[in-house]
Parts: C-alpha cells; structure tokens; sequence
C-alpha cells in the first residue's frame, strides 16, 4: 500500500532493510522551516528589547516554540507515518507555528489572543495525531492516550489564560507549558517507556538538525544587521574572534555530543539531556543577537568600552550554552562515547565559571577585546577536548597492544 494511505505505525514495526538505517523525512525537514522563520522573529523581539522584561519575554516565547517543535518530533520519532491525513495535520500545525512567528512582536500586547489561539491550534494538531495512534496502533494506546490527554489539559488551560486580566495571560502560558513538561515524566507514561521506547539515533538526529539551525541564525542575525558596512581594521578584528567562538560553539556540540547515543536506560539522564536542549537553543539565538550587536559596537564606536547590556547578553549567551552542554553531555550513554563525560562536562563548567568573570569583572574592554577573551576561552575548551579524545583513543590502543602481548 502507498505511504500515502498508511496509517500510523510503530517505528519497529516498519521494515528499513532497504535503507541503511532510518533517516529523517523530508515532511520533517520542511516542517523545520517554519520554526527557522519563528525563531528570526524571536530574536528580532530580543534585538529590541534588551532589558530585564524583554529577556523574561523572549524565554517564554522561545520555550513555546522549543516545546512544540520537540512535542512533534517525538510523535514522529515513535511512529512512523506519511499519509496524506498526517501531512494534512502537519500542514496546519505549520500554519498555526508560522502565526505564532507573526504575534511574537506584540504578544504580550494587543496580539496575545492571536499567540495564545495560535499555540492552541499547533497543540490541538499533536493531539489528533495521538488520536490517529490510538486507534491504529492499539498496543500503545496507553502512552498515546496519556500525552493526548496531558495535552489537552495543557490547551484548556491555555484557553483559559484569555480569561485572565489582560498583562497576566502569561502566567495562564507558563502553567499550560508546566503541565505539558510533566506529562511525559508521570510514573503511567514512564512505565511505558521500556516497552514503546524512542528511536535514539533518530531523536539524536532530530535535535542535532535543530541546534544547527539555531546556530546558523548568528549569521543571519549578523550579517543581516551589517549589510553594506565597509571592512576596515576593526571589523576584520572583531570578525575574526568572533567566528572563532562561533566556530567553537559549533566543534563543542558536533564534534563531541551530536550524535551520541542518549542514555534513555537512565529515566533521569534521558529527561536532562532532553531539556537542557532547550537553554542551549535559548543560548545560540541569544548569542546570535549578542554577536550582532557587539558587532555593531566594534564598527560604529572601534575602542570604546562595549555597552555593559551587550556585554552581559554575550556573557550570558556562553555560560548558558556551557553549562546546558554540560547536562546534555550528562545524559549521554558513556558506553557509547569516546570518552567519560564527566570529564567534558566538568570542563564546560568551569568554562563557563571562566566567562562568567570576565564578564563581570572587565568592564572596560571594547568589542574586540571582550570577544578575544571569550574566544580564548573557547578555544581552550576544544583544545581540552581534542586533548581528551587523543589521549582516550591512545590509551584504548595501548591496552589492546598490551591484551594482544599477552595473549
């Protein structure tokens, strides 16, 4: 029977032998486009409003998105399904994602009824999608009841947030976010786990897809922001360091955490490696706006001191990406990494300790400076990290020469 009059299946269920391994769809690649424009949007807000209320209001909204883009991808990672009723729902959800992208501007404002419906009907499309496992994939239907059900608690208390006096509505969103974060640790859904468990290469996958998308938006962010400057001195300087803890960011995730294999045996390990994806997608979007705007600085004011709330935006930026990869390297299977995690994740925190003061203590640097010292940083930890690979594999052949010596 064609895909396109399948039903939901359970990924065991599905043979792959005539593809090496399961890989991810097209229909979740461009379902990820939408949350690439979404996300744009919710840095701009950032980008304009860098103060205390506007960061508290930029993590509500990007822990909804995040939420909703993570709610879908593990739908799709337990069962497998392409039919024309499931592109249909998919294609909704898209829809009501793209309107939460257009409301971020004023969603605390005048378009709070138009982001809340927007959230609702993105939820509403997950939900009829553990319908559809219900009843199709009766075996499981204890876990696809129990997220169906845990979800639309979440919706109504959404709905119920419009009731609430206008500039406390997003209270009623974080209550909503609260409960829907709880569904999946509930001892009913848990004991599901071992029997309809995740595919783990393929939310490996999925999450990695997703933190290079957030990472690609630094460019974005910066050379939108500096179309049709003139590079001169400063801004080669300031160039330079900066794609070095760019790049650095991207070598810390991809070369040592992508990839890897989650610890799902471990309930706890899995549930940190899967929420502290969240601050490290909040850390990526920050730095991006935190890179544009010391940028800016390096080009229109080269030597001066860089603004104190740029340089706390940029500081926070890294610490928050340190320590969220030290918790996701936490939750990786050591059975299934090169080397301890432990040992890497150690190093992101006092990585981050590290940024953290300077940061607070240099207050006088400009631009290029402040983002040499950060660049130092992460290059050390790369460095720690090639030293800790190398040093893991040539112990490894050691002791396997000494076996073979032996033998």
């Amino acid at each position: 029977m064609s895909e396109l009059f399948t039903p939901p299946r359970y990924y065991h269920d599905v043979d792959f032998e005539k593809e090496t391994d399961r890989t991810v769809s097209w229909l979740e690649l461009f379902y990820d486009l939408v949350y690439v424009a979404t996300l744009i949007q919710i840095g701009n807000f950032l980008s304009d409003n860098v103060t205390i209320v506007g960061f508290a209001q930029f993590l509500v909204m990007l822990l909804v998105v995040w939420w909703a883009w993570t709610g879908e991808t593990f739908y799709q990672n337990r069962y497998f399904v392409d039919d024309w009723k499931h592109r249909a729902l998919v294609f909704t959800q898209m829809f009501a994602v793209a309107s939460i992208g257009l409301s971020v501007s004023d969603a605390f404002g005048d378009l709070y009824v138009q982001f809340t419906l927007a959230y609702v009907a993105t939820r509403l499309m997950l939900v009829l999608m553990y319908i559809r496992a219900m009843r199709h994939h009766p075996e499981s239907a204890d876990l696809s009841r129990a997220y169906a059900v845990g979800f639309s608690v979440g919706i109504a208390i959404w709905l119920g947030s419009l009731l609430l006096p206008a500039g406390y509505h997003w209270i009623g969103w974080l209550v909503g976010i609260a409960v829907e974060l709880i569904v999946p640790t509930l001892p009913n859904v848990r004991r599901t786990y071992g029997t309809w468990t995740v595919d783990i290469h393929h939310i490996s996958e999925r999450f990695g897809i997703f933190t290079i998308i957030v990472l690609g938006e630094a460019f974005v962010k910066v050379l939108d922001d500096a179309q049709g400057t003139m590079i001169g001195i400063d801004e080669l300087l300031f160039s330079t360091v900066g794609l070095l803890v760019l790049y650095s960011l991207w070598w810390l995730y991809f070369s040592d955490t992508a990839g890897k294999l989650v610890d799902f045996a471990s309930n706890g390990k899995a549930v940190i490696w899967i929420y502290s994806h969240m601050p490290l997608a909040t850390s990526l979007v920050v730095f991006g706006v935190a890179a544009k705007k010391a940028f800016a600085e390096a080009a229109n004011y080269p030597g001066e001191a860089l603004d104190p709330k740029y340089r706390i935006l940029y500081t926070t930026a890294i610490v928050m990406y340190l320590v969220a990869l030290a918790l996701i390297d936490f939750g990786l299977n050591d059975e299934e990494t090169a080397k301890p995690q432990i040992q890497e994740a150690l190093a992101h925190i006092v990585g981050a300790i590290l940024v953290a003061i300077i940061g607070i203590t240099l207050v006088g640097l400009s631009s290029i400076a402040f983002v040499t010292c950060i660049a130092v940083i992460m290059l050390g930890q790369v460095a720690f990290s090639i030293y800790q690979t190398n040093k893991h594999e040539h112990d490894g052949m050691t002791h396997m020469h000494t076996a073979t010596t032996q033998d």
